[in-house]
């Protein structure tokens, strides 16, 4: 960028930067710019967010040459807008994928079994809490995938002696499981 082009960038961002100027646009153009984004992403709160993200870069970045100010108002909210619903489509995607893998791993709903399964949550939950804390914390964190890495800097020990804690938490946990079932 020269030395021009950044003389007139920042003559054009202090004309529409001066409160009442800016102002003056804003309340020109912004239900306007609401009813485009409204149209597009069909949601008030939405269309809302996205006019304020308009008028913001307006205020950060404005167009080189003021001539053609609305067009270029209309067209950064329809990019916004279109970005959004792009975004929206991907989430849901990504949300109906995940809820598909949850369903296919899931065993089948029998009442019986999912009483069983809440009991032994219950009671690992209830082992965990008479373990010593940090045995308790390396098991958690392994078994939610954890690396020993990880685990390493979590717990504050050296990675290399992360499977010795490991085999010795187990050990705990098993001796306090057998106390708790009363063996």
């Amino acid at each position: 960028m020269t030395v021009t082009s950044n003389k007139v960038n920042f003559q054009a961002q202090r004309a529409i930067a001066g409160s009442e100027d800016f102002e003056a646009t804003f309340l020109e153009h912004w239900p306007k710019v609401y009813g485009v984004l409204f149209r597009v992403v069909g949601d008030k709160a939405e269309a809302e967010d996205l006019a304020l993200e308009t008028f913001w870069r307006l205020y950060q970045r404005p167009p080189a040459r003021r001539e053609n100010l609305e067009g270029w108002l209309y067209r950064v909210a329809v990019n916004l807008g279109f970005n959004a619903l792009r975004s929206q489509k991907r989430r849901t995607q990504y949300e109906e994928q995940a809820g598909k893998l949850a369903l296919e791993s899931d065993p089948p709903a029998d009442p019986a079994d999912q009483a069983e399964l809440l009991e032994r949550r219950r009671e690992v939950r209830g082992v965990l809490a008479q373990m010593k804390p940090r045995s308790a914390q390396l098991l958690v964190l392994r078994h939610s995938g954890f690396s020993y890495a990880e685990i390493a800097t979590v717990v504050k020990v050296r990675p290399s002696s992360v499977g010795k804690l490991l085999a010795r938490a187990e050990d705990e946990f098993e001796r306090v499981y057998r106390r708790f079932q009363g063996e």
